[in-house]
């Protein structure tokens, strides 16, 4: 970076590549130097979730305290024609900004975190506590030097980043994640799917490689939606997860226990014919995820441990029939094809864990009163 007459000129390096017909710079920057630039479009992003960015700064700040690294997928931005090559690297007009289009809440929460630090290092001063405001510098030193892989759309309208944004968040899909699943190594949640699905292959059929059952398959669930679950019950996460696992309530050793004893408790929650899609509607992809994440908002409410929540589940043998129509969930049953829809949404899924929250509470208060 540095100063021209008319402002501050941001100097980058990369490489330029067309995608979907569009022009890209693949780079990478100091994020004290993205955390300048960046800007996010309210009329292109959807808003910003406190609490996720709450959760992907802590899991920043526990890395640091803990001395290891964490890794974030390239964040994807928009230059908006304000991105010119020269025979010295692609300079960003001075004034200008590099627009958000999938890496709100990273960004949000790297910038949090820097904040956050700052707090901690001023107050440590006041305080007097040289030595803990010297580590903390030493956080932040790490944080602003943080390398950032940004990848940046030259020449977009705002329109053309809005329909890119839909594509990214909505529309975007991993390649075979079925046998991403089965073969990646990189990642924990799916190493302990891969692991727990094994285990319970003789009791439960799974599904190893596509990523929606119909009414057809026979299996109870698959790895991608046993995925979702585990992530739902350990973090309370409905959405993308970045970076290692942030095991929250209960030790790291306990998970693969605590992870099979969830599963195995479908066999006496659910009806018997449970993978009957038609009649059913346990064995689909939301109900399933809303029932991991009901168990993390009992343990998270009742300051619970996990199995002691998964138990309490089974009070909803007592109060649903596990049938579409069951007023359990009226807020995503279509009347026309007499099934639940769009039942795996952020929302929907939030609404079914509250169904069942209020079901458990209700048995509870029954079972105490006798």
């Amino acid at each position: 970076m540095h100063m021209t007459n008319s402002g501050m000129m941001t100097t980058m390096s990369g490489v330029s590549y067309e995608q979907f017909g569009k022009e890209v710079l693949c780079t990478q920057i100091r994020f004290s130097m993205l955390d300048a630039v960046f800007e996010v479009d309210h009329e292109v992003q959807r808003q910003l979730d406190p609490r996720k960015r709450k959760d992907i700064r802590n899991y920043i700040l526990e890395c640091l305290e803990k001395g290891e690294p964490f890794y974030f997928s390239p964040f994807v931005f928009s230059s908006r024609g304000n991105i010119k090559e020269t025979s010295n690297g692609f300079n960003l007009k001075p004034g200008s900004k590099l627009y958000v289009l999938d890496a709100q809440h990273r960004t949000s929460a790297l910038s949090s975190a820097v904040s956050h630090l700052k707090s901690r290092k001023e107050a440590a001063e006041e305080a007097g506590n040289w030595n803990d405001a010297k580590k903390v510098q030493g956080y932040l030193e790490i944080l602003t030097a943080y390398p950032v892989t940004v990848q940046i759309y030259l020449n977009l309208n705002q329109q053309q980043e809005r329909q890119l944004f839909t594509d990214l968040n909505a529309e975007r899909k991993e390649a075979h994640p079925g046998l991403l699943l089965q073969y990646d190594q990189r990642d924990k949640y799916t190493e302990l799917t891969r692991s727990i699905a094994n285990e319970l292959q003789l009791t439960m059929e799974i599904e190893h490689k596509r990523s929606r059952l119909t009414e057809q398959n026979t299996a109870i669930t698959s790895l991608i939606t046993m995925r979702k679950c585990l992530l739902a019950m350990f973090e309370g996460i409905l959405t993308v997860k970045t970076g290692d696992p942030y095991f929250r309530g209960c030790k790291e050793r306990d998970v693969p226990e605590i992870a099979k004893a969830f599963f195995t408790s479908w066999q006496q929650l659910f009806p018997k014919k449970m993978n009957d899609r038609k009649k059913y509607a346990c064995g689909v992809t939301g109900v399933q995820v809303a029932l991991a994440y009901t168990v993390y908002m009992l343990m998270r409410e009742q300051s619970i441990s996990h199995m002691e929540a998964i138990q309490l589940t089974q009070l909803l043998k007592k109060k649903c029939t596990w049938k579409h129509d069951d007023p359990a969930f009226k807020h995503m049953y279509d009347k026309e094809s007499g099934q639940v829809r769009n039942h795996s949404n952020s929302t929907a899924v939030k609404r079914t864990m509250k169904e069942f929250l209020l079901l458990i509470h209700e048995e509870r208060k029954r079972s105490n009163a006798r």
